[in-house]
């Protein structure tokens, strides 16, 4: 066993995190940790810290999970903003938070250790002096970005911040300039519910259109693309394209505004009906004359109600526009006898205060609701596309007011002058990311199961077990449906922008209509706080084990049969085998490439410390698990549909076959090569007398027997891992006694301490399942050797057979192991 093998798995109080923080010499403690009193921040531990010796002074709010580290830890800050990987979203009263992208550590202390240190690599790669604090130009903030990549690349990391595009081509059709007629149309677009557009081909599954115009020019500049008018001006676009690119776009040279009251501030205000219609009657004899002058707007707050305000000059193309507004306010003076003006509630009082702020959300909401067009530049045959958006609070107008019943009623008439324009760069995905009868046994299709993780492996085997007969499903996911992930999973095009588990339960119920579905998104809905901020909250169990009542939680996973793992998460294995240890789990992961599936089951131990040493034998490839020019962490792995449909259903098999027998199945690494499929199954193994198991693969004992004869006695070497709790000994390697230091030192060092020496492979004695005493001499000595990080080695014996016997070196014996009959 390790020299330290006592585990117990217990989360923090809020004075642990203040007594962490303030023994750290670069953090200084303003505030000290407590529970949250914030009411949407429920079970987190919140504390205040400064950053000491930092180019700009850094003080941070630290937000810790009670369930740390199985919820993520967040850092904020208001000291900072507009540096790449400090996100402007979410819970923006208390600070923009850094995107660490930090891998798991299974302890809170680990993890702590973890997000301290990413932030300051932070901190040095982004803070610089020739940098403001806040950096405001979107510009430089882009570039920022795009030139600062993460360097730390770590197969653990979680995807927590994706930036995804506003606009999404999905198809190269949309790039090729043959393929549009027209200078202007529409697009058939998914519109999502955080009001992003991918733009596809077939109408039939289109709920909006987008339009679109496409020129042959590029635009004169970059202020030139960035204004509404100057794009009109320059491309002699007539009201009829500007209408149908902005319906809501005015062209008028001059229109009428809002009918503003100057005293909505002061007081209600009654004006009689026959001094009303004089006053109109004289602003009429005014307007006939060659040169008109009407009072314009008061500019002192502190001018009497009745003086006269100062006189405006009329310019004759807006007499009509006044004409037309003096006939509507004569009809409403006969109409109500007179001006009188409510101006609703005083909103110095509580009623009135809540009238305003309910119309001023409301007003707000529509006037910055953002109305896109596409812009395509032609070049060749290709189109350079870009997307637009504007609102109707960034128009620019020259305006003119004009004071009526002294200050009751205020004309204003507007002149657009300049209509400003976001730029966002479209993403485009190519059409390279797009591309029964026999039931299971009863056993398996009568059983509840609970699928964690909804991407290619867990909506494949769900459909799989769908098409089986499988009848009572749980689905646990918070993501939604991307353009990526339909080459290789159970979705379509329909699903775009959906809830996972939403669009995958429409999938089972039209393969298998009686399945009875319990759909886990733990209440997860969009929410639209304004047009520029749309969140979906109440996240889920998969993804960040972030849900309200984790006591609640735990009782709805317990109740399944079966629990299968298809997220690739440490944090989500990790949880739910020291959570849930006494339920059924099955965790599904594939390397790389899909050269393996990793199937990992409780009937063999621990499932999250069988697969952290068995997924470490296997080489990884990671080059590919970020996005490029960005640097933040999208873990996935290469492989086309056939590679992952094929290893989950061969694990789906083995599965159904197994539990036709009454058990789960051995932990297996299915894998294809020269000879075809290879199920590398896991064998346990339980020492006589003790509650410990070993257990170690066909192919790991194909290896030791292949292993040629040794002159010395000692033909190679065990390498692998011990649990947390000492009570499972997993056997990765026999490598030959050539050369095994190089092997050993390697081994540890890919898998970051995970793999070590753990016992010798020698001959045994006289006859099968016995040892020799110079071998027990030399365990024995390893044993009591402190350098050697074991004081319980194993030792493997080669029969006089070429067969292998395993021993423990335990209360200084060797013990036997004796095989597990499955």
């Amino acid at each position: 066993m390790p020299k330290n093998s006592f585990y117990m798995f217990k989360y923090k109080d809020a004075s642990f995190y203040t007594s962490y923080f303030e023994k750290l010499p670069e953090f200084k403690v303003i505030e000290e940790f407590k529970k949250s009193d914030d009411e949407e921040e429920k079970n987190l531990y919140v504390g205040m810290v400064e950053v000491l010796n930092t180019v700009h002074p850094l003080v941070i709010r630290v937000e810790i999970p009670e369930m740390f580290p199985h919820m993520k830890l967040t850092f904020r800050t208001k000291s900072i903003g507009g540096y790449p990987h400090l996100i402007h979203t979410g819970k923006i009263k208390y600070g923009d938070w850094f995107c660490l992208n930090t891998p798991f550590a299974e302890t809170p202390e680990g993890q702590l250790e973890q997000e301290c240190m990413r932030l300051k690599e932070w901190i040095h790669h982004q803070l610089r002096e020739d940098l403001p604090p806040f950096i405001k130009d979107r510009d430089v903030a882009m570039s920022l970005l795009f030139a600062n990549a993460y360097d730390w690349e770590n197969p653990d990391e979680m995807n927590e911040f994706s930036s995804k595009a506003f606009l999404t081509f999905v198809g190269e059709h949309f790039q090729d300039s043959d393929n549009f007629k027209a200078e202007t149309g529409h697009f058939n677009c998914i519109k999502t519910h955080d009001n992003r557009y991918y733009v596809i081909k077939d109408k039939a599954f289109s709920n909006f259109e987008v339009p679109y115009i496409i020129v042959d020019e590029l635009p004169k500049s970059n202020d030139t693309l960035l204004d509404f008018i100057a794009l009109k001006e320059q491309y002699g676009w007539d009201d009829t394209i500007c209408k149908r690119l902005l319906p809501k776009f005015n062209t008028q040279e001059w229109r009428l505004g809002m009918s503003v009251p100057l005293e909505v501030l002061k007081h209600n205000t009654t004006i009689g009906e026959e001094e009303a219609l004089n006053m109109i009657q004289r602003f009429r004899e005014e307007l006939s004359k060659e040169e008109s002058y009407l009072p314009g707007l008061m500019t002192s707050s502190n001018t009497s109600s009745k003086e006269s305000a100062h006189p405006l000059y009329v310019l004759p193309t807006l007499k009509p526009l006044i004409a037309e507004k003096l006939d509507e306010l004569e009809k409403r003076v006969k109409k109500d006898k007179g001006v009188k003006i409510d101006f609703g509630p005083d909103w110095n009082t509580e009623e009135g205060a809540k009238y305003w702020d309910e119309f001023d959300y409301w007003n707000e909401i529509g006037v910055y609701k953002l109305q896109p067009f596409v812009l395509g530049i032609k070049d060749g045959k290709r189109i350079l596309w870009i997307v637009l958006a504007t609102n109707e609070a960034s128009g620019l107008y020259e305006k003119n007011h004009y004071d009526f019943f002294w200050g009751i009623e205020i004309l204003r008439l507007e002149k657009l002058v300049s209509y400003g324009l976001r730029r966002f760069k479209p993403e485009i995905v190519t059409e390279k990311l797009f591309f029964g009868r026999g039931a299971f046994s009863n056993r398996l299709t009568e059983m509840k199961i609970a699928i964690v993780g909804l991407g290619a492996i867990g909506s494949t085997l769900a459909e799989t077990l769908a098409r089986s007969g499988v009848c009572k499903l749980n689905l646990w996911d918070s993501d939604i449906v991307e353009p990526g992930n339909i080459c290789r999973s159970a979705y379509d095009v329909r699903d775009l922008g959906e809830s996972k588990v939403v669009a995958l339960a429409r999938i089972i119920h039209a393969i298998n209509p009686i399945c009875e579905i319990e759909s886990v998104i733990e209440n997860g809905q969009w929410c639209e706080f304004s047009a520029l901020d749309v969140r979906y909250i109440n996240g889920a169990f998969y993804g960040d084990i972030n849900y309200d009542d984790q006591q609640k939680a735990i009782d709805k996973i317990k109740g399944q049969d079966l629990i299968i793992d298809c997220t690739g998460s440490n944090e989500i294995l990790h949880f739910l085998s020291y959570a849930v240890p006494e339920s059924h789990i099955i965790s599904l992961c594939i390397t790389n490439h899909a050269n393996e599936l990793l199937c990992v089951s409780s009937r063999d131990g621990n499932p999250f410390e069988l697969r952290k040493a068995y997924l470490s034998r296997i080489e990884q490839d990671t080059k590919n698990f970020y996005l490029e020019g960005s640097g933040c962490y999208s873990p996935t792995f290469l492989a086309t549909s056939s590679d992952i449909v094929s290893l989950v259903n061969l694990a789906a098999r083995e599965l159904n076959k197994s539990v036709e027998q009454g058990s789960l199945p051995h932990s297996t690494i299915w894998s294809h090569d020269r000879r075809g499929v290879v199920a590398d199954q896991l064998t346990t193994y339980k020492l006589e007398g003790y509650d410990i198991r070993m257990t170690i693969s066909s192919e790991t004992i194909y290896d030791g027997e292949d292993m040629g004869d040794s002159s010395t006695g000692q033909i190679g070497y065990l390498l692998g891992s011990y649990s947390k709790d000492g009570l499972l000994i997993m056997v990765t390697h026999i490598i030959d006694s050539f050369n095994a230091e190089k092997v050993l030192k390697d081994a540890f060092k890919t898998s970051n301490g995970i793999i070590d020496y753990i016992g010798d492979y020698q001959y045994s004695g006289a006859d099968v399942g016995t040892y020799s005493s110079k071998s027990f001499d030399i365990i024995a000595g390893k044993a009591a050797d402190m350098s050697i990080n074991t004081c319980n080695p194993l030792l493997a014996v080669r029969n006089p057979d070429r067969t292998m016997s395993f021993f423990l070196y335990i209360n200084k014996k060797l013990v036997p192991f004796v095989m597990e009959v499955s």
